[in-house]
């Protein structure tokens, strides 16, 4: 009887399921690590009948459990470590079906079948390790991170996990390859043979857990489409590790005159794929240089700025003074300051996970929602009075800026996972057609940070050079609007990539029709202060 195995519906499930979008954000994560416990306790019952026939799998299955005490001890810190997310969907969606190949070899008269439905597991897609490892590869690009210390669990400075091995570092290097990202591919491939060297036995001797059948057949692969793009010092490396472990591979090469082993002549040679446009240009440098940290607001802008207690717009705030923190003048740009308790953000956040769906973007009046990678996170709506914390959260508002809350949009609760971001952009609408013309545009954005952020998350201002941390309970609040409702260009902000841990935050938008005389125009329009800014540079 053919064996049939869980691991080995792995693969089907991860590909003929519909995307699950786990890489986008944290919630949903912890699924995927009981499907994983689920599979290695399961197999780990075949794997002591058979013993002394499977140690190579013993090996590998070891290692995945190591990987999971550490998970077990604080899963969270676990699920918001970039590295981890990527080697566990790899494993789930690529390590466990080759297991299956291993078991397949030793016992084919063993029926190991498990249906999906009867257990409820969950598996990433292909999507999903796509998502993860672009993540990976977005972190590495912003932070400016060395490759080897990212492979090494390392993110700006701290150990945080296990090492990736020389295979998680080809994988990626392969999926960058397929991706057609190949400045990324050289440098997860070099780092894997790098790897693979480290760990192989003495001089001359294949190590004792180097690549199978299969992974030579896509290290040839790639090895030749690196060298059709040109890129003949990585490709010649990884063609000699190919040939160190199965010589015979030599009648697929030609032998150029420096001994360098050179692909067969294609008709149509790999080219790489254009970046998109606007990672290229000085505006998204600047970007990412605040979300580095690497920007300071000018000696001007700092000596105007204070940290001071306001009476807000209620007689009770002179009971009760709000903690305001001034970032910017003009624009207005300030954060108040432990506004929401740890109980509330509880509330909201059970609130909000059963209806938590990917992030979308809608580039066009009347459009269809998309999701896209300009935004990657999970995020729910609710009505503000569906409960009293949010009814609160609006009073609140109130009572701080002094604006009318008659007329905003639902409360939109957000969760980023490892890598997820949002690219800068402006939150008032461009365009009439895309809010209600009773209700006006947004003018002003509040937004409740939910959870503390370990490293990254950062909501970046590139046009007026800084950056601010979440931090638990605390709201961020500017107008989007000049006085004359026009736009103010100057208020694009971006919420850089999650480096460590889980972001969390509550976005509220106040609408302008019902703001006369709570935020009365000047005597002039105050506009063309912001004009210059609406170009990409």
């Amino acid at each position: 009887m053919r064996l049939l195995l869980l691991v080995g519906l792995v693969s089907c499930w991860g590909h003929s399921s519909l995307a699950s979008d786990y890489f986008s954000s944290i919630t949903g994560l912890e699924e995927l690590l009981k499907t994983e416990e689920h599979l290695m306790l399961q197999l780990r019952s075949k794997v002591n009948g058979i013993k002394t026939s499977l140690q190579q799998l013993e090996r590998e299955l070891s290692s995945i459990e190591q990987e999971h005490v550490s998970a077990s001890k604080d899963t969270e810190n676990y699920l918001t470590n970039p590295v981890n997310v990527y080697r566990l969907m790899k494993r789930l969606n690529t390590d466990w079906s080759l297991m299956e190949g291993r078991l397949q070899q030793i016992s084919e008269d063993m029926n190991f079948n498990v249906t999906r439905g009867s257990y409820g597991l969950s598996f990433p897609s292909q999507e999903d390790v796509e998502g993860a490892a672009l993540a990976l590869v977005r972190l590495q690009s912003t932070y400016k991170l060395d490759v080897a210390q990212v492979a090494a669990g390392i993110l700006n400075g701290v150990k945080y996990g296990s090492d990736m091995s020389w295979q998680d570092c080809f994988q990626l290097g392969q999926q960058l390859f397929e991706m057609e990202d190949y400045n990324n591919t050289k440098v997860w491939i070099r780092e894997s043979m790098e790897r693979l060297r480290r760990h192989s036995s003495p001089a001359h001797s294949p190590p004792t857990n180097g690549p199978d059948y299969d992974t030579l057949n896509k290290m040839e692969t790639v090895a030749k489409g690196l060298f059709q793009l040109g890129d003949f010092d990585t490709a010649y490396e990884l063609s000699q590790r190919v040939l160190q472990f199965d010589p015979k591979r030599i009648r697929n090469w030609h032998l150029g005159d420096k001994g360098v082993a050179l692909p067969e002549e294609s008709d149509e040679p790999l080219l790489p794929r254009h970046s998109d446009s606007y990672s290229l240009t000085h505006e998204f440098a600047q970007y990412e240089k605040v979300c580095r940290g690497e920007v300071n607001p000018t000696p001007r802008q700092e000596r105007n700025l204070r940290c001071r207690l306001s009476q807000g717009n209620h007689p009770f705030r002179l009971l009760a003074p709000l903690k305001l923190e001034e970032h910017n003048l003009d624009p207005y740009v300030v954060t108040y300051h432990d506004m929401l308790s740890a109980q509330k953000i509880r509330d909201l956040r059970q609130m909000a996970v059963p209806r938590m769906r990917r992030s979308t973007v809608n580039p066009l009046p009347g459009g269809q929602n998309k999701k896209s990678a300009f935004r990657v996170s999970k995020n729910a709506w609710l009505a503000y009075e569906s409960h009293p914390t949010m009814e609160g959260m609006l009073r609140d508002l109130k009572d701080a800026t002094g604006l009318d809350t008659t007329y905003c949009e639902q409360l939109q609760v957000a969760n980023y996972g490892v890598g997820g971001h949002y690219e800068p952009h402006w939150d008032f609408f461009r365009d009439p057609n895309h809010y209600p013309a009773e209700e006006g545009n947004r003018i002003a954005t509040a937004i409740f940070y939910l959870s503390d952020v370990e490293q990254g998350g950062a909501t970046a201002f590139p046009f007026l050079d800084f950056a601010v941390k979440p931090q638990l309970g605390n709201v961020l609040f500017w107008y989007n609007l000049h006085r004359s409702l026009d736009m103010d260009y100057r208020t694009k902000h971006a919420g850089c990539p999650v480096l460590k841990g889980s972001k969390w935050i509550g976005n509220v938008w106040i609408h302008d029709m019902t703001q006369t005389f709570a935020r009365p125009c000047d005597v002039f329009r105050d506009h063309e202060v912001s004009l210059e800014y609406e170009i990409i540079k």
